[in-house]
């Protein structure tokens, strides 16, 4: 267990900070740009992804953060995420209107305990 101090006198557990996984898919084309602790993703449905961990979350309590680039509208939608197995979340992209689509990158980062 490593502790760090911070910039004041706060404290924080750096295996508690660290992100457990993360990736940027590209649905478009089914490919993977980069990733950490994911080892494939299935192409499931227009816009919905369901992630393959390499090492598993220690349970369903873990935090999901999913940015993806809508090019059909101004700004980003977050893409929802339905559910939040320990084996890897499914990702769900939808544009501004509620349509889903296959976007050229899901950003995805998992926060959490590793099983």
């Amino acid at each position: 267990a490593i502790t760090v101090r911070g910039e004041g006198t706060a404290t924080t557990s750096l295996q508690q900070g660290l992100a457990k996984a993360w990736i940027t898919a590209d649905q478009s084309d089914n490919s993977t740009s980069d990733s950490f602790n994911v080892t494939s993703f299935a192409d499931n449905a227009t816009g919905q992804i369901t992630l393959t961990l390499s090492n598993n979350m220690g349970n369903t309590g873990y935090a999901v953060t999913n940015c993806t680039p809508v090019s059909n509208a101004s700004g980003l939608d977050g893409s929802g995420d339905s559910k939040t197995p320990t084996t890897g979340p499914i990702m769900q992209a939808r544009d501004h209107s509620g349509s889903d689509f296959d976007p050229n990158c899901h950003h995805v980062v998992l926060n959490g305990d590793l099983a």
